[in-house]
This record gives C-alpha cells, structure tokens and sequence, in this order.
C-alpha cells in the first residue's frame, strides 16, 4: 500500500454558463491530492493522510477520493475550513497557473501529532511533496515522516513548486534538500527544476540527484515530454498526441501512474528502483506518459481508469 501525504484543497476552475458568464467552479484537487485519486483509479492499494475539513468543501473531497477506493483511515478531522486554490489557465497552452488561500485552513494544518505512528506493516511506500512543504505545521510533519521511515520503505518526492508560498528560499531549499537526501525517486517539472536550479541544465541537475542516492530521477517537460534518469542511463519520450483541455493533474497523474508501474512489476521497493534496463525505463515513462495525455484530455483532475491504458 502507498501512503500519500500532502494538501488537499478545492481548486476554484474557471468555466462559463450557457449565457457566456464566468464562473469559477469548485472541485476537488491539491497535488497530493490529485496522486491519491490517480492511484486509486488506476487500482492501486492507496492510503491518504490529510486533514479534511467538516464542512462541505470537505466532505466532498472525502467522498471524492473514497469514491475512486481512496483508504481515509488516518485522516483526521477538523473544524478548520478548506483550504482553496484560485486557477487560472493561459489562453493559448490551456497549463494551469494557481493562487492559494491556505492560512490557518485544513489542507494545510497536518500537525507530527496526527502522523500514525508506528506505521502500519502493510504501507510499503511513501509519496510526498508539493506546497504543504512550504507551509507549516505541514511541512515539519513530512519531514518527521520521512525521517522515521526512510530506509525501511520506498520514498517518491514530488517538490512541485509553488514559488508564492515559498516565504524564505533559502529554508524552503534546506528542507528540500534533506528530503532529497531520503528519496528514492524525484520527480520534477522542468519549471521545478529551472526554479531550483537555475544553472543548471537537466541532466546536470538529475545526476547531481542520482550522485546523492536518488535511484530514479524524472523530468516532466509538458508538451515536449518527459525524461528519466537512473544509474547511467538517460532516457526521454516525447508527450503522447493529445488535445488538451487544460493541463491540471497532469503531473500528478504521471506520478501515480510511475508507482502503478512499478507496483505492478513488484519493483515498488528501493532495490527496485535501483536497477534499470533502457527498455524498462521507456516502457515507464510511456505508460506515465498516456495516464497524464488523458487527464489533459479532460477539463480539471480526471484521472483514468487502468483499463483505459494498454498494458
């Protein structure tokens, strides 16, 4: 089982009605979010830990996720509101670009008291990340995760900047970086990478990655594809003909759908990750590749269904 750790907000999409008003319409999302909902459409045994809210916002992203086999078992619950996100999507690319409401609010508000530890036998790997890094309590919760479980379980990263939350740089990249230390899989952006390293190129970046431990190192370059780097390979795929409706989730479905892969090779472990073949890591980032082509296909977080992508 994957235990996913991080925010959960309602993203606030922008849309129109039938008389060309805008409106702005609620549904659920937030990035860690977006990657529990991804893992379990595609149907893998997926845990989320996450403040939820009892208000409405947050019973409709408690029965979102659980609707798709979501396990909300460590969930607290709060009498915080929900945590919202304002998108606003550029006109021509149809990316996604985000303002946040996070202060004091449920998505962000995991305190190290609501971690469940010990964690139970049957998590086998960890998948953190995104802004709740930035914000506290949230953040020092991660980090206690990781800290008392790294080692002993598979951790993915995901840093998924959001550079306006990120109050003091110089902090945000410490703990950053002592995360890193503990992954066992990265996964970027390239706009991630060019915030995190502005002078570096990506394969400079992804081997100064794998140097330090990190067994597989991803670089998601939206229209122009993705690429992997692990051991002394360097792998990139092109992105997978789509017409693209917007682009929210895309990353977080390709995250998912890197652990389905693995999971389904019985590789979701850190030996697993460690050993990799050219063909192997085409296969995967392919695969990868077609889960984040359909969400793009649809407008907002839309995960697939397993069955909709070729084995």
């Amino acid at each position: 089982m994957i235990l996913v750790t991080g925010e959960a907000l309602i993203d606030m999409l922008p849309g129109t009605t039938s008389a060309g008003e805008t409106i702005l319409k609620p549904t659920p999302g937030g990035s860690p979010f977006n990657v529990a909902l991804a893992l379990g459409r595609l149907g893998a045994q997926v845990r989320f830990l996450c403040p939820f809210s009892t208000d409405a916002f947050g019973c409709r992203l408690a029965a979102t996720l659980e609707e798709s086999g979501v396990d909300l078992s460590a969930a607290p619950r709060t009498r915080a509101l929900s945590t919202l996100g304002f998108v606003d999507l550029d006109p021509k690319t149809k990316a996604a670009r985000y303002a946040f409401y996070t202060d004091n609010t449920a998505g962000c508000g995991l305190r190290r008291e609501d971690l469940p530890l010990p964690l139970a036998s049957e998590i086998t790997a960890l998948n953190v990340g995104s802004f709740s890094l930035a914000v506290e309590p949230f953040g020092s919760a991660v980090e206690t995760l990781v800290g008392d479980h790294a080692g002993d379980r598979l951790v993915a990263l995901d840093p998924n900047v959001r550079t306006f939350l990120i109050g003091n740089r110089d902090r945000f990249l410490m703990r950053y970086l002592r995360l890193v230390g503990r992954a066992d899989i990265l996964k970027m952006s390239v706009e991630d990478l060019e915030w995190l390293h502005p002078r570096s190129t990506i394969e400079e970046a992804s081997r100064a990655y794998r140097d330090a431990g990190v067994g597989l190192v991803v670089v998601t370059r939206g229209a122009d594809g993705a690429t992997a780097i692990a051991g002394d390979l360097v792998v990139s795929v092109g992105a997978e003909p789509v017409h693209v409706v917007d682009t929210v989730g895309a990353g977080d479905t390709f995250q998912a759908a890197m652990l389905v892969w693995l999971a389904e090779r019985n590789r979701l472990s850190r030996p697993g990750v460690r050993s990799w073949t050219e063909p192997d890591l085409r296969s995967l980032l392919h695969f990868a590749s077609k889960a984040a082509a359909l969400t793009c296909a649809r407008a907002g977080c839309q995960p697939p269904r397993r069955a909709e992508i070729a084995p």
